[in-house]
């Protein structure tokens, strides 16, 4: 993998934990007259700092980062200019749900809208990177990947902040996310390799490279077993996670074969 494109897996990977930790906090969220739960403070000030993070990981990615302004300007056409505009969006409501939490207050309409956008921009980041360039993504995966890693680390992050009988919950949904997970991504480089060329040049690679098995054994397989022997989420556990996300978002920025690459080559 180039080293100009690890600034877009840091992006990714913050903002989708971020997006994950948003759509948690919809789920098991209330508002109540009392105000916000505990630990919605300090997740919303979690949710922010990931998107910041992530944001300003994506600086690092631009040639003039001064003309980032830029980016917005084809909406009509272009998905990243729809992500860059989903991520602004979700960042002020994100804002607006935190400092509502810190004075003490909840608002379920605000949560619930704040979720919502986050997953608008989950989507419009997985067409951003369905380029028509990598016959192997240039479909919904990136979309289920993303997806995939929005709820597992957004549950496994998740389990820090809610209240202790909620935890049983997060460990269920983990449990059932890594199992599809661990399904998605052992099946598709096998369906990859009965494709065209490039797609099977992805499937190979993919199969091939230690850094693939690492992220199923250590980031899928393991956690999936202690989850289930355990029946929780240890805190250790999504560091684990994070690790293993970090492992196959560079196997995928790295590994997935682009039509360019392979210009003037005789196919």
């Amino acid at each position: 993998m180039d080293l100009q494109e690890f600034p877009l897996v840091l992006f990714t990977l913050l903002t989708q934990t971020a997006v994950g930790l948003a759509l948690v906090a919809a789920v098991h969220g209330r508002a109540v007259a009392e105000g916000p739960e505990p630990g919605e403070r300090a997740e919303w000030g979690a949710v922010l700092g990931l998107l910041v993070l992530g944001v300003a990981a994506a600086f690092f990615h631009l040639g003039q980062p001064l003309g980032a302004f830029r980016m917005v300007a084809n909406l009509k056409t272009a998905w990243l200019s729809r992500e860059i505009l989903a991520f602004a969006v979700f960042g002020v409501l994100a804002v607006a749900a935190a400092v509502v939490a810190y004075r003490g207050r909840s608002n379920g309409w605000l949560i619930r809208a704040t979720a919502l956008v986050g997953l608008v921009a989950l989507i419009a980041t997985g067409m951003t990177y369905a380029a028509p360039s990598m016959p192997a993504i240039h479909n919904a995966l990136p979309l289920v990947f993303f997806g995939l890693t929005a709820v597992t680390l957004g549950v496994a992050a998740a389990s820090y902040f809610v209240p202790e009988d909620t935890r049983p919950r997060l460990a269920g949904i983990l449990s059932y996310a890594l199992v599809v997970a661990l399904v998605v991504y052992l099946a598709v480089p096998f369906v990859w390799l009965a494709g065209g060329v490039l797609m099977h040049e992805t499937g190979q690679a993919f199969l091939t490279s230690p850094l693939y098995w690492g992220r199923i054994l250590l980031g899928l397989a393991l956690p999936l077993a202690v989850v289930w022997r355990t029946r929780s989420i240890p805190a250790w556990l999504p560091v684990l996670l994070v690790l293993g996300e970090l492992a196959g978002r560079i196997v995928f920025f790295g590994l997935v074969a682009a039509s360019g690459a392979n210009m003037g080559m005789p196919y």
